[in-house]
């Protein structure tokens, strides 16, 4: 098993059961999608238009727990958390 294969089943592992249906369906849409050249401009990547198309559908899709979050705040945490204080 690859390094990445495993990090991405311990972070499958580490999330909470009530995010999961949504990870799946997400997998799910990533796998089944086709796309038409016609559509996409041809500098475009496939994988990465795929990849940005799936994760706008889950935020749009998962808003309402994110109702009453200061993002920007969440953001500037995690930053000084990984990287030390950023103010």
């Amino acid at each position: 098993m690859t390094a990445l294969r495993q990090e991405a089943l311990q972070m499958v592992n580490d999330m909470p059961e009530y995010l999961l249906e949504a990870l799946l369906q997400n997998l799910k849409n990533f796998k089944n999608r086709q796309f038409d050249e016609q559509d996409n401009e041809k500098t475009v990547d496939p994988k990465k238009a795929a990849a940005f198309a799936a994760m706008e559908e889950l935020r749009v899709r998962n808003r309402k727990y994110f109702q009453g979050v200061d993002l920007e705040q969440e953001f500037l945490e995690a930053i000084d958390e990984k990287f030390g204080s950023s103010r």
